[in-house]
């Protein structure tokens, strides 16, 4: 079915990447690694915006549209995983940033210090650090929800189908800006 696609509020503000990554970022002290979490923080920020506002109505009537519908279904739900990707793509830059200045153990081969190996570091004896405690079940949840994007697990996964993800949309996101948020804080 074809579409025509516009957005119900079609004026966003993109935060400056400088001041994200010298500000918000700023006690990760690795400015790569800042002005990395910068941008994929400004473009998920935009992609929850057009998450909010993107709608559709019939193909070739945008100009007086017989209807203004929200992304739904399996589409919106791609566009929630989407967010997730990104959101724990910040967090495990960011956690990972702060574990190696703080010496925490993490894999000595550098290509293996995945996200599951970086929360690990943030456990000590079994428990979360005091940093990240109050946010451990945020984190641990979009960990679980991020290994969606593997497929063939996914499929075979309850809480991946569509509608699962539609049910929790606002939980995942909340979830996930919330650990964003409070890990952005956090001191090296």
């Amino acid at each position: 079915m074809a579409a025509d696609f516009f957005f119900h509020d079609p004026t966003f503000e993109i935060q400056p990447l400088k001041a994200v990554a010298a500000f918000k970022w700023q006690h990760l002290k690795n400015p790569e690694v800042q002005y990395a979490i910068a941008a994929e923080e400004q473009y998920l920020c935009f992609h929850l915006y057009m998450l909010k506002n993107l709608r559709h109505t019939r193909a070739g009537e945008i100009s007086n549209p017989p209807y203004k519908y929200e992304l739904s279904f399996s589409v919106r739900a791609g566009a929630v995983k989407a967010a997730v990707l990104i959101a724990a793509s910040i967090l495990e830059a960011a956690l990972r940033a702060l574990a190696e200045a703080r010496n925490y153990p993490l894999n000595a081969d550098q290509k293996r210090r995945t996200f599951g190996n970086v929360i690990h570091a943030w456990q000590e004896n079994g428990l979360p650090r005091r940093d990240v405690e109050v946010i451990w079940n945020e984190i641990t949840s979009i960990h679980e929800v991020r290994n969606f994007v593997h497929l063939h697990k996914a499929a075979k996964t309850e809480e991946a189908a569509w509608e699962q993800v539609l049910n929790s949309e606002n939980t995942i996101l909340q979830n996930a800006l919330k650990a964003i948020e409070h890990v952005s804080a956090i001191e090296a």
